[in-house]
Formats: structure tokens, C-alpha cells, sequence
């Protein structure tokens, strides 16, 4: 009866030893995890970036195209 004690306390030490050796590792994933999200969501925020600069851009653009026609028409009309 003492041998099987003494059997399971070495096996419920080992449990606990691996535990605690995953949790160190549990919890690097996890600062994994959460840096790839910050990295995802920094991707993510420099494309919409992108994006709207490229739309400003763009109606800016159109904007230059409506002031020449403007032009050529006025100097077309006088």
C-alpha cells in the first residue's frame, strides 16, 4: 500500500511538473497570438490608410480634370 502512495505521489508530481513546464509555453503563445493580432490589426489600418489616400487622390483628380474643362470652356467661350 505504501509503494502504490509513494507510486502516485511520483506520478502526480510528474503531472504537475509538466503543467507548470506548459504553462511557460502556454503563455509565450500567447503573447504570440497576441502580437500577431497588433501586427494583423497595424496591416490592416496602414492598408485602409492607403486606401483613403488613394481615394483623396483620386478626387482630387477628378477635381483638376472639372477645373480644366472649366478653363478650356471659358477660353473656348470668350
Amino acid at each position: 500500500m505504501n509503494e502504490l502512495t509513494e507510486e502516485r505521489s511520483r506520478i502526480h508530481a510528474s503531472i504537475v511538473i509538466k503543467a507548470l513546464a506548459d504553462h511557460p509555453t502556454a503563455s509565450n503563445m500567447d503573447e504570440f497570438t497576441q502580437e500577431r493580432s497588433h501586427t494583423h490589426a497595424s496591416i490592416v489600418i496602414n492598408v485602409l490608410a492607403y486606401h483613403h489616400i488613394a481615394r483623396d487622390m483620386n478626387e482630387l483628380t477628378q477635381e483638376r480634370s472639372r477645373i480644366h474643362a472649366n478653363i478650356v470652356v471659358n477660353a473656348l467661350t470668350n
